[in-house]
């Protein structure tokens, strides 16, 4: 038998249940930030300390970023202006399996650092328990910037405030153009001009155009390999969500959405019926990819870079390039949301600033606190946020007319991410950059290119999408999960299923009475009060 097997998760789950007890018996009160500088510290100017200072941070390193942390040119920047050395633990696989260990053990470093750091579920249950300390008064003593940033944006202080109040980690908030847009629907204007047609402009002109693409070799390539209509179901970039808009409403992945203050959700309303039916109408005349409510974005992005010519008549992305490569995008042109039977035209409006919780944690096991919270301000300068997430000047930019930042090429043979995080921890660090900032920076042809698709869907777009970041309680995210998992396991296998197999009519009844069994109700209940509760936070 082997012993040592059995022992060490009986040992871990017994390390785990102490942390536990002990973390629920310390009241997470504003006092437990209370910082005692040292001779040591300067309150304000750099070098944030006199005498060198190491503190250890863990970060989910982005797999972009190929050198170590200590290696990169805006980390060496900081040291060298705040006299603060960091010891990085970096990790790319088996982070999740790490931090929970150190969090079961009690070995914490003295900040997680990065926007992947954390979950939401760690921030509230590791600060309820005291793991991870409330920064309120750091952050007014401290942090200028970061004081700034959450008075004038109190959207964004309603994202990281918990219930119980407390703030327990700094946001990561980024700022890119037109990321209220969702998918956009691109056609092969080519193979239109062959066939006659013009761009469709309704649900029954696209049915029509579909029908015109199929079983014709517009490719030339002499093989009967043209896809009148593809997607990958479920992604908010490259699924359908904004096709139910033309038939009332527009769908999520969550499906749940607020009107008026009310939450509701989708796959239970008429509009989700109707799109469903037209859905199976041009499945069933072979105009949608039969892999559409399987395929992954790996084999969706395959059909599209076909080296063979262009396959898909039809299909849905961020932008046309990332789909189908830069040859074949220059075949396809964007087309505006598709007015449905009762003149229905509306596609979802999401938020424009991405906010992530995890930013910045600090543990119970921080000596240093002010330090700390004066060396996480420094990111939050505008040009110290620009370097962390787009790469430093000098390397990925230049500075022009004092407060302009231009891209500089990127090196031939290396992608623009990799270039980004070559001397920045990028997508895998923190930082903010409103829209003040934004407009400081050079545009990237991809993102000119999305803003010109959000001057086509703006007229359209129309907001029922949650405010992103909700903070549920550790009861409601732990019983939505339950919920959850029934409800959208078995939403997703029906709308696949009437989809490819029709007979919705006949089983929605049925439909509805299962979705009652499983707690929607309940479910609903608990979004409500959180958003509820969201809404009220000043």
């Amino acid at each position: 038998m082997n012993v040592k097997g059995i022992l060490r998760p009986a040992l871990l789950l017994a390390v785990t249940m102490g942390v536990i007890l002990s973390g629920c018996s310390k009241t997470s009160s504003s006092d437990e930030q209370t910082a005692q500088p040292t001779s040591n510290f300067n309150l304000t100017g750099y070098p944030i300390v006199k005498d060198k200072l190491t503190l250890k941070f863990v970060i989910s390193k982005a797999n972009q970023q190929k050198k170590n942390m200590d290696q990169l040119k805006v980390v060496q920047d900081m040291e060298a202006q705040t006299n603060i050395h960091i010891d990085w633990d970096a990790s790319e696989q088996g982070y999740e399996e790490k931090k929970n260990l150190m969090f079961a053990s009690g070995d914490l470093p003295d900040a997680f650092f990065g926007g992947s750091s954390l979950t939401d579920a760690d921030i509230l249950k590791y600060g309820t328990q005291g793991l991870l300390i409330p920064l309120e008064k750091l952050i007014d003593q401290y942090a200028p910037n970061i004081k700034k940033l959450l008075e004038e944006n109190p959207d964004i202080k309603k994202v990281v405030t918990a219930p119980d109040g407390h703030i327990y980690s700094i946001p990561n908030v980024i700022t890119e153009g037109a990321n209220e847009l969702g998918e956009v629907y691109f056609i092969n204007k080519t193979w239109l001009d062959k066939l006659g047609l013009s761009v469709p402009t309704t649900t029954a002109e696209f049915e029509q155009v579909l029908k015109a693409f199929k079983d014709q070799d517009l490719n030339g390539n002499g093989k009967k390999d043209e896809i009148p209509f593809s997607f990958s179901n479920g992604n908010t970039l490259n699924g359908i969500f904004g096709l139910f808009g033309s038939f009332g409403l527009p769908d999520n992945s969550s499906h749940v959405m607020v009107q008026d203050g009310k939450v509701s959700y989708t796959a239970i309303t008429p509009e989700f019926k109707e799109t469903i039916k037209y859905l199976n109408t041009l499945y069933k005349e072979g105009l949608i990819d039969p892999e559409a409510y399987t395929q992954d974005r790996n084999l969706y992005f395959a059909k599209g870079h076909s080296t063979g010519g262009p396959i898909l008549g039809a299909f849905t992305g961020y932008n046309a390039e990332n789909v189908v490569g830069s040859e074949n995008a220059k075949n396809y042109v964007p087309i505006k949301p598709l007015k449905g039977p009762q003149g229905q035209q509306i596609v979802n409006m999401y938020e424009t600033l991405a906010v992530s919780k995890s930013g910045f944690a600090l543990t119970s096991a921080n000596k240093h606190l002010e330090e700390s919270m004066r060396w996480i301000d420094t990111i939050y300068e505008e040009r110290h946020s620009i370097e962390w997430e787009l790469g430093p000047v000098g390397v990925n930019f230049k500075e022009t007319n004092g407060d302009k930042y231009d891209f500089l090429p990127t090196p031939e043979g290396m992608s623009y991410d990799d270039f980004r995080c070559s001397e920045s921890p990028c997508y895998g660090g923190t930082a903010a950059i409103l829209g003040d900032t934004y407009k400081k920076i050079e545009l990237s042809s991809k993102i000119k290119t999305r803003l010109e698709y959000l001057d086509i869907y703006q007229p359209f777009m129309k907001k029922f999408t949650l405010p992103a970041g909700m903070f549920f309680t550790v009861e409601d995210s732990d019983r939505l999960n339950v919920l959850s998992t029934d409800i959208s396991t078995f939403v997703k296998k029906k709308q696949a299923q009437w989809v490819i197999d029709g007979n919705i009519d006949a089983e929605w009844d049925g439909y509805l009475a299962q979705l009652k069994k499983s707690g929607l109700e309940e479910f609903l209940q608990i979004y409500q009060n959180t958003y509820d509760r969201f809404q009220s936070i000043k």
